[in-house]
Order: structure tokens, then C-alpha cells, then sequence
């Protein structure tokens, strides 16, 4: 019965931190050529940035975000799945837990 109510606990842990980012849109974050808003099914704010030294996909702001780091050419190729899916009026879906998991054009 232990057993049971732990691996309950651990898979609702687990749950916890694995997400699915749905971005419905993206915008230019101000000036920058290569860093995206992205409005998603989150209420925290969303950016993909491949400009900055750190590069990657932010979730949160100030000391509360959560930053999924990439190369330059993983950012760029994400960067520009979402944009096609975008441009096509379909929503892009991201797997996240501890790193990106996955990228796809959502069903």
C-alpha cells in the first residue's frame, strides 16, 4: 500500500514539472531582430530569444523565470518551426520538463 500511495506521489511530482507550451502567436520583443514574445496557453510571459548571451526559451520574468538554454542553432531551428506554424494560423507545441523535450505542430 506504501508502495502504491509513493509511486501516486512521484508521478504527480513528475507532472508537475512536465509541461506542454501551446504559442498561438509570436511578436518582435522590442528592438531585437531575434527574440520573440510568444503568446501561449501560460499566464506567465513567454520569450524566445536567440540574440542575447543567453539563449534559450524563457518562461516567467525577473528572478522567478525559468530559462531552457540552446545553442544558437537549436534556438534559431525552434525559432523558426514556430514561426511557419505561426504564419499557417496553427498552433506550435512544445514538450517541456527539465530541457525542451519536443517541438511539433500541434493536432
Amino acid at each position: 500500500m506504501k508502495a502504491l500511495i509513493g509511486l501516486i506521489l512521484f508521478l504527480g511530482i513528475l507532472e508537475l514539472h512536465a509541461a506542454e507550451i501551446r504559442v498561438k502567436k509570436m511578436s518582435k520583443d522590442g528592438a531585437l531582430d531575434r527574440s520573440f514574445v510568444l503568446k501561449t496557453n501560460l499566464t506567465e510571459k513567454v520569450v524566445i530569444d536567440c540574440q542575447s548571451f543567453i539563449q534559450g526559451l524563457r518562461v516567467g520574468e525577473y528572478e522567478q523565470a525559468h530559462t531552457y538554454m540552446l545553442d544558437e542553432q537549436e534556438c534559431d531551428g525552434l525559432q523558426a518551426r514556430i514561426k511557419a506554424s505561426v504564419q499557417k494560423k496553427r498552433e506550435h507545441c512544445i514538450d517541456v520538463e527539465e530541457d525542451i523535450r519536443a517541438d511539433y505542430v500541434c493536432n
